[in-house]
């Protein structure tokens, strides 16, 4: 089958970008969600499709190589395709481009497609698969989605969160935008001021609904390379719901 790809360009709005007015790495994450969805309704498979179907895709990975951020007013274009698509998941790639055409970023996910009835993984058809799968070399070659372990030594902070309503999406539970949005929170000031964002990894274990509680935990160590952050976010019990890493320069 022909190669299939999605393309599309936006400019950096003023709500996208922080203090140093460049986008926040939770609304790169909303752009590159965006465009998937997107290449999705471009393929046939729209929101309104899968909920007719009660289906849905659910990311549990993310990895974005960052060279720099996009500024405001700056005009991106992102790149998506699925290098693979099978059984029931997707490896889902992107590139962002900046108005010289230079690589800004790439990035790779990994989906699971959801039955939304039951809260299970299942099949992707295989009509589906065929749309999806473009044959496409990764962005990142030889991706295993690597997380680094739990910090040594004691947390640089620990806080209670409650999901609220603005937190949720159309499945219901928490966006996976909303968990890197969090751990930015606890990011120090020294750290997402003065350096520069490098390396974002993510995985999502469990999902949490409106009115969970969980817990917040950060640790900072200091490599070759810069710092690096890593937040846990658990539940009352303990149990790891998802953990994000971010590399700073």
């Amino acid at each position: 089958m022909e190669q299939i790809g999605y393309e599309e360009s936006r400019k950096i709005s003023y709500f996208q970008v922080d203090g140093n007015r460049l986008i926040t790495p939770a609304a790169l994450l909303s752009d590159l969600q965006e465009a998937a969805i997107n290449h999705s309704d471009f393929l046939g498979y729209p929101v309104e499709y899968l909920a007719e179907k009660q289906t849905g895709w659910a990311v549990i990975n993310w990895h974005l190589e960052v060279e720099r951020m996009p500024k405001l007013g700056e005009t991106i274009t992102v790149q998506t395709w699925c290098e693979k698509c099978r059984r029931m998941q997707a490896i889902r790639c992107f590139y962002v481009f900046d108005e010289k055409n230079e690589l800004m970023i790439k990035g790779i996910s990994r989906w699971i497609y959801m039955d939304l009835e039951k809260r299970k993984p299942t099949n992707i058809s295989d009509d589906m698969a065929l749309r999806y799968h473009s044959g496409q070399e990764s962005a990142i070659p030889g991706e295993k989605f690597f997380m680094p372990k739990e910090g040594e030594g004691e947390a640089a902070s620990i806080r209670p969160l409650k999901i609220s309503r603005r937190d949720t999406d159309s499945n219901g539970h928490a966006n996976n935008v909303k968990y890197l949005e969090w751990a930015m929170d606890d990011v120090p000031d020294e750290i997402y001021d003065k350096m520069q964002l490098a390396d974002v990894r993510i995985v999502y274990r469990k999902e949490c609904m409106r009115g969970d509680e969980v817990i917040m935990k950060t640790f900072i160590h200091s490599l070759e390379e810069g710092k690096e952050v890593l937040t846990f976010i658990t539940d009352q019990e303990q149990t790891v719901l998802a953990e994000v890493a971010t590399l700073w320069r």
